[in-house]
């Protein structure tokens, strides 16, 4: 059986050279579609035996693909985009991947790794179909986050599974990821006009408004879309919608709501990572900690679970084990919740949350030697410096020394306005000197208004408002 790699490219001169080289001697041909290229993209793929093609770029990614298809001459066709890499463990599992290939109408999916932050080293991964056979009826449809999977599906054919993973090296550039975003959001309107209703294009168009800070049109694109999928349930999104429903409703501050959808969703997926982690997160919110710890707990037993669609890779770990960890702290159980927060620090040590978990329950034994030993390493090894002052604020605190300690939340909340950890300092301070409860309550509702499921700002909200109600009826 003779591949094909097909791609897409537009100025691609700098990762093309990195792409082909980890994959070119693995196929039998390489047709490349170029959408108006103005660099040396064409002369980089044209080093390396390719094929190239112009496409005029129309705004859709499905069409420039299925140009690709046109020209493409093996049995099967594998794609990869320019910024994806392969490594020398994963090049050895596609090379017998393709040298078993058969006469079958299969897809292979294969998982696709991302760094989400390089400073934070927090990841995500997706599961691609990447190798298909090459037929005049299986083409790619959508605008953009095009798919092939339904076609081959209207066929017949049936999904393979693959260890194999593929590195993909984009999203470092914040003003590139965000001219992304919005072109994509644009095509997605597009594509919403021409086929409303459908499940796919909704479901994709909330999760651009979501990454636009629009969480509040998320979430009606996203209940239309799982409306329309329970009419053929155990689609490739179905899942999905339950989590990203279950995420709207808690960045909303709605947890009754976001539990609600957890509960749904895992009558149909009992065992999915993201909904028991969503679960977690909303029976904390409520202060069901026992109900919390019990899906975290659950969560950690299980195995790699595979998902169409994109998973946080610290779910299954750092992730859950520091959540766990700050529940057991609110319940005083601080030795198991240290436990949680090492584990998490020693998987991933550019996460800052547990380093902060660890400060807070170091800070609450009066253990300020290794509150600011956790400072040093926070600072060091995540790049923590908001989170470490707030912290060393939180020490004058506990020392009385509460005007060090609201200049310290001060000097924070001025270098990093959206940073919650200064604000719940500030609150602190001004609800222990209890003067001015006007500030106090501010301090809160700007607390509230970055995280509104914080349930220590919740309770002294409430608390504050029941102190004012009382002071003006005396």
């Amino acid at each position: 059986m003779r591949v094909s790699l097909s791609m897409i490219v537009k100025n691609e001169e700098a990762n093309l050279p990195a792409c082909l080289e980890s994959v070119a001697d693995l196929v039998d041909e390489i047709v490349i579609v170029d959408t108006g290229s103005t660099d040396r993209t064409k002369e980089v793929a044209a080093r390396f035996g390719a094929r190239v093609y112009d496409f005029p770029w129309i705004d859709h990614f499905a069409a420039a693909r299925n140009e690709g298809l046109k020209h493409v001459t093996g049995d099967w066709v594998f794609w990869l985009d320019a910024d994806d890499r392969l490594d020398l463990e994963n090049r050895a599992k596609l090379r017998a991947l393709f040298a078993g290939l058969q006469d079958v109408n299969l897809g292979y999916m294969m998982r696709c790794w991302c760094l989400a932050d390089a400073k934070t080293g927090e990841a995500m991964y997706f599961s691609h179909l990447r190798l298909f056979r090459n037929h005049p009826l299986i083409r790619w449809e959508f605008r953009v986050h095009e798919q092939i999977l339904p076609s081959i599906m209207a066929l017949g054919g049936q999904v393979q599974w693959t260890d194999i993973v593929i590195r993909h090296h984009s999203y470092q550039d914040p003003v590139a990821h965000r001219r992304k975003i919005e072109r994509n959001h644009r095509l997605l309107v597009l594509e919403n006009q021409e086929r409303p209703n459908h499940p796919f294009t909704l479901f994709n168009l909330g999760l651009s408004f979501q990454l636009l800070g629009r969480i509040d049109q998320a979430v009606p694109c996203w209940l239309r879309s799982l409306e329309l999928e329970n009419r053929q349930p155990g689609s490739s999104i179905e899942r999905k919608l339950y989590v990203l429903l279950a995420q709207g409703y808690h960045e909303l501050g709605q947890p009754q709501q976001a539990l609600q959808m957890c509960l749904a969703g895992r009558q149909r997926y009992p065992h999915d990572v993201e909904l028991l982690f969503q679960e977690a997160l909303a029976r904390q919110a409520l202060g069901d900690w026992a109900g919390a710890e019990q899906c975290l707990v659950y969560l950690l037993q299980l195995p790699p679970q595979h998902s169409f669609t994109g998973v946080d890779a610290g779910l299954h770990g750092y992730k859950a084990r520091d959540v766990l960890g700050w529940l057991y702290a609110e319940q005083g159980r601080y030795a198991e919740a240290e436990a949680q927060f090492r584990a998490a620090v020693a998987q991933q040590p550019t996460y800052r949350s547990p380093w902060c978990g660890l400060a807070e329950i170091f800070l609450r034994q009066g253990r300020l030697a290794d509150v600011e030993r956790v400072c040093v390493e926070l600072e060091r090894r995540a790049g923590g410096t908001i989170e470490a002052a707030t912290i060393r604020g939180l020490c004058q605190l506990a020392q009385g020394d509460l005007a060090a300690a609201r200049a310290t939340a001060q000097a924070a909340i001025a270098q990093a306005p959206s940073a919650v950890g200064p604000r719940v300092l500030l609150s602190r301070v001004l609800c222990q000197e209890g003067r001015d409860l006007d500030a106090a309550e501010q301090a809160l509702r700007d607390v509230l208004g970055l995280a509104p499921n914080h349930l220590e700002a919740r309770q002294r909200l409430q608390a504050v408002l029941q102190l004012k109600a009382r002071r003006q009826a005396v």
